[in-house]
């Protein structure tokens, strides 16, 4: 046992003392340092530490710090670090802290213990920041001494400071090499505990780690791999990773299948059309050489294919001589049968984010895929030296369709009952029958007619009429042609094989290249002599075959001969693989498609911004034109009205005067003139309220419903002319959007409320003669004074009369017109606001015709604005469709070509 670990465990003392007896030296040690005392070179610090030792087994932890204190050797560190775990024992931890934060040493032993039993003592008060940094700085000085690691970890783990144990677990695997160090770090990574630590932190460990165990390498780039996923430093992962593994020596082999399988995995999430290119130009060609490097003989083509699609994307991107190697790899590896497959999940992913981007792709695409994948049906296209050539071969076989005057694609196909349909691309239009709907229909359309015919079923087959095709008319993108399984060219056996057919042939060779073309020889039963007929059959075959050596030529007179004509057709016939390539074909048009939907789109925005902007001109141009109508007819309206009551408040003014004064006639000498003034008072307002009710109120009430009259007839007319405003602005929106209804309900309360105020006389007795004017109170007065007496009745007859006809009335007659007409005027004010309220509705659909299109013009500004300035948004992902579609194009070439493969060594 070394000096230090006697000391460790304060057994020094032993080297002391002889044998004991088994029992501590107590005794032997005080006997020594009586002895010791008395020499004159004494050591006495010697043996008092080895008498603290033997006092600590004890536990008189008192007195062995007493020894302990009273040693001054070399000893002296060593006792010192035993005082402070002596204060330890007896709970004295901040006194145990301070001796063991005072000791000063060299020995990195003792320094080692001292930081352990600190962090014995930070434990023990919990005091976790002081704890971590002791057994940090222990694993940093002296990782190598006993169980310090091991501490550490468990510490690290304990209080889940993860940043740490991954800290320490890194530095050890590198220090030590050790596997499983290695394999604690990868726990951590599949706790996830490493996901928010930058990639280029694990860089060194990886490299170690392949030198050491590659298969565990493996392991560890997988977890790390996923680990990363979906979060933050996936990229970075991705691209530290391939730049460690680009700098790796390795042997492809069958050896490295989980890492290949995570490239491939990878590569198809990366290309999803979830990532723009930019993102994707720095990661994937070193993702590619890599997974080139790893993969198996059963993913060769996959990778070969995914290397030589990304270069023809991004050309010299990929090392050259990579691009070489894929080339070869390519012709060796094995193509799996599920092609079909993927190219309908990439065409239902191009549809997913066409729909996403209101891309819309039409019926005719969608219809097209269904009958790709009717594998029980072989489809003939069917053309000819004419239109009417081809049509009446047709009408010919299945016997019921008149062809002829038909400009559509048609389909004719089996079917229990007779049914036409017409796809376009917005629609498709159910039981079409008769021709003036076809000829109706927008172009591009197809016919699909399902026909009870017997040929049809009992071969399998439906055949495909284009006029389009082959003409120099026809459509360059004729996506139809890619239902077709095999061309069928009817030759007229009167006509030479010539220019015009071989023209015809090439235009559809140039849109569907790989197309088997076959020849019928038609009408020879035209021909009489059989020596013609076999020298005319001899001549066309010639011809036909020196142009097209791998065509089939058949002679045709009767119906009966057909099925041997398609059955040598269709020989060694491969479904599924040609319909993928056809698949892919349509996916490759489709892609085109939605290229050119977004330049429309761009072009359909700007259309609809100015189309927008346009409405809003028209739209507050007609709010001003309706504003100047309704102060037009508000005006027209309210002045003659005022004109009305102002006409029929000057006539009471004149009137009434007149009527009061006349009066003067109910003054008789027989008269009571001590009471005449109340009688004549109301005599007076009985003449008022008579000449009201009999003249005045019938002659207001006419000139009123004249009045009415006529501002129905300027509603009527305001009605009117919004209307052919509103069919303008309808024809404009091609819907009936704009109702521009005025509300004639204020023309019915109009009605009521003038009725109502021309309905009788609602008007209180006016005091008229009994006022306490001078002259009122002197006529009173006398006639209360005077009529008693008989002989004075003619004087105050006199009297009284000339003081009526004299009076002045004209106070009166302002206040019965104003409390007659006072109603009249309180309608005259509310004029307006009736107004306002008839032309209410019209004011409110402008304004919200005019927000919605401002509405749309902002919002068409911003996707516009989003359409330029963020081109990548729809040109990436289909760009990355339009790789994988070429990826897809290559296997599929392989796959043909070693189809041709097996049938020429047949």
């Amino acid at each position: 046992m070394t000096v230090e670990n006697e000391l460790i465990k304060k057994i020094h003392y032993k080297n002391n003392v002889e044998s004991h007896d088994g029992n501590l030296p107590i005794k032997s040690l005080a006997e020594e340092f009586l002895v010791e005392q008395k020499s004159e070179e004494s050591n006495l610090s010697t043996i008092r530490f080895a008498q603290g030792e033997v006092y600590y087994h004890c536990k008189d932890f008192e007195t062995a710090i007493f020894k302990w204190q009273n040693v001054h050797n070399e000893l002296e560190p060593w006792a010192k670090k035993n005082i402070a775990d002596s204060y330890y024992e007896l709970g004295q931890l901040t006194d145990a802290e301070e001796m063991y934060l005072s000791i000063n040493t060299d020995n990195i032993v003792l320094t080692t213990e001292i930081e352990l039993q600190l962090f014995s003592v930070y434990m023990d008060q919990q005091l976790l920041d002081q704890a971590a940094k002791v057994i940090k700085n222990i694993v940093a000085m002296n990782p190598d001494y006993p169980t310090v690691t091991d501490v550490a970890r468990s510490f690290f783990e304990e209080y889940r400071d993860w940043s740490s144990a991954i800290e320490l677990a890194v530095s050890e695997s590198l220090r030590t090499e050790s596997i499983e160090w290695y394999g604690i770090l990868n726990t951590y990574i599949d706790k996830g505990l490493t996901k928010s630590i930058e990639p280029a932190y694990f860089t060194k460990t990886l490299q170690t780690l392949f030198t050491i165990d590659e298969d565990k390498f493996e392991q560890m780039a997988i977890a790390f791999w996923n680990s990363y996923e979906q979060e933050n430093y996936y990229f970075s992962w991705i691209v530290e990773f391939d730049h460690l593994f680009l700098q790796m020596e390795v042997k492809r082999s069958n050896n490295w299948e989980e890492l290949s399988r995570k490239y491939k995995e990878t590569y198809l999430e990366l290309i999803n059309g979830s990532y723009y290119l930019s993102e994707l130009e720095n990661v994937i060609p070193n993702l590619l050489t890599n997974w080139l490097k790893v993969t198996g003989s059963s993913e060769l083509a996959i990778v070969s294919t995914a290397v030589l699609a990304w270069n023809e994307l991004r050309p010299s991107s990929i090392n050259q001589a990579i691009v070489n190697e894929a080339n070869t790899l390519l012709k060796q590896g094995r193509i799996s049968e599920d092609g079909l497959e993927q190219s309908l999940l990439l065409f239902e992913s191009i549809m997913q984010w066409a729909d996403e981007h209101e891309l819309k792709v039409g019926n005719r695409l969608k219809w097209m895929i269904q009958e790709l994948l009717n594998f029980n049906v072989n489809h003939l296209l069917v053309i000819g030296s004419s239109a009417n050539e081809q049509s009446s071969f047709m009408n010919l076989m299945v016997g019921e369709t008149n062809l002829e005057e038909l400009n559509s694609t048609v389909m004719l196909k089996y079917g229990k009952e007779r049914l036409v349909r017409a796809l376009t691309d917005k629609a498709i239009h159910q039981d079409v029958e008769a021709d003036l709907e076809v000829h109706l229909l927008p172009d591009p359309h197809i016919l699909e007619y399902c026909l009870p015919s017997s040929f049809l079923h009992e071969n399998s087959i439906a055949l495909l009429h284009s006029p389009k095709l082959g003409s120099s008319r026809g459509n360059k993108r004729c996506p139809e042609i890619h239902l077709a399984d095999r061309v069928l060219f009817v030759l007229d056996a009167h006509k030479s094989f010539g220019e015009d057919e071989r023209y015809k042939i090439g235009q559809i060779q140039k849109l569907a290249p790989n197309l088997p073309i076959h020849f019928l020889i038609n009408k020879l039963d035209a021909i009489y002599n059989e020596q013609e007929i076999n020298r005319m059959i001899e001549e066309t075959k010639s011809r036909i075959l020196m142009c097209f050596p791998n065509a089939k030529v058949f002679t045709f007179s009767r119906v009966s001969d057909m099925p041997k004509f398609l059955s040598e057709m269709f020989k060694n016939q491969t479904v599924e693989t040609e319909r993928n390539g056809h698949l892919l074909q349509l996916i490759r048009t489709t892609i085109t498609h939605l290229l050119e939907k977004r330049v429309d789109m761009e072009s359909q925005l700007m259309d609809e911004i100015t189309w927008n902007e346009e409405m809003v001109i028209k739209l507050t141009g007609a709010n001003n034109q309706l504003v100047d109508a309704q102060k037009e007819k508000m005006q027209g309206i309210k002045q003659s009205y005022h004109v009305i009551i102002q006409e029929t408040k000057k006539d009471l003014k004149v009137t009434i005067p007149k009527l009061l004064q006349n009066c003067s006639s109910f003054v008789r000498e027989k008269s009571d003139f001590r009471t005449i003034h109340l009688e004549l008072n109301q005599k007076m307002n009985e003449q008022i309220k008579q000449h009201l009710e009999q003249t005045a109120i019938p002659k207001l009430a006419n000139s009123l419903q004249q009045w009415l009259e006529i501002g129905n007839v300027e509603f009527i007319q305001s009605q009117s002319f919004l209307k052919e405003m509103s069919e303008g602005f309808n024809a404009l929106y091609g819907e009936e959007r704009l109702k521009l209804q005025c509300d004639f309900r204020v023309l019915d309360d109009w009605y009521r409320d003038i009725d109502r105020m021309t309905n009788g006389v609602h008007l209180d007795n006016v005091n008229i003669l009994l006022r306490l004017t001078p002259s009122q109170i002197l006529l009173k007065s006398s006639g209360k004074l005077f009529g008693v007496l008989p002989t004075n009745k003619a004087m105050l007859q006199k009297m009284y009369k000339k003081f009526i006809e004299n009076e002045d009335y004209k106070q009166i007659a302002d206040s019965v017109s104003n409390q007659f007409l006072m109603q009249f005027e309180l309608f005259e004010k509310a004029l307006d606001r009736d107004m306002d309220m008839f032309f209410r509705n019209p004011f409110n659909v402008f304004n919200e015709a005019t927000e919605e299109a401002q509405s749309a013009i902002s919002e068409k500004n911003e996707a516009l604005h989003e359409l330029k300035s963020s081109p990548e948004k729809y040109q990436d992902p289909l760009a990355l469709f339009k790789l994988k579609l070429y990826q897809y194009e290559l296997m599929e070439q392989v796959v043909k070509s070693k189809g041709k493969e097996r049938v020429s060594l047949k």
